[in-house]
């Protein structure tokens, strides 16, 4: 799957963003469309929209392992790198009721991003 499919995928669970995909420069490579599924992500997170959150967050997944290299590589960079950021502001209750619920794929990605790091 490559960004152009990917926007499609993203508008099926998340229709809102199809007006920001709209905008040409927001789909012009994997990173900037994982950008706006991350903004969406983000927003969830803070409505508190635990439902349509974890629809999303499987959404990413699917798209990590159905995705080509630039899709994988952005969504490694992009959301992985920024889940610590999202989640910042949240209760360590929600904070753990979301990580909890990400799929391990992503979970794996993040946890060697971490780990990688040296944190």
């Amino acid at each position: 799957m490559n960004h152009t499919e990917a926007i499609q995928e993203i508008i099926k669970v998340a229709p809102e963003s199809k007006e920001e995909f709209q905008e040409v420069y927001k789909t012009k490579n994997s990173f900037m469309v994982i950008n706006v599924f991350t903004k969406h992500i983000k927003n969830l997170i803070g409505k508190g929209d635990i439902k349509i959150l974890l629809k999303s967050l499987n959404k990413m997944n699917e798209l990590y392992k159905k995705g080509d290299q630039s899709l994988r590589d952005a969504i490694e960079n992009v959301f992985i790198y920024s889940l610590d950021s999202l989640t910042f502001s949240c209760t360590n209750a929600y904070k753990n009721l979301i990580f909890s619920k990400i799929p391990k794929d992503l979970c794996r990605v993040y946890l060697k991003q971490v780990y990688k790091s040296g944190i």
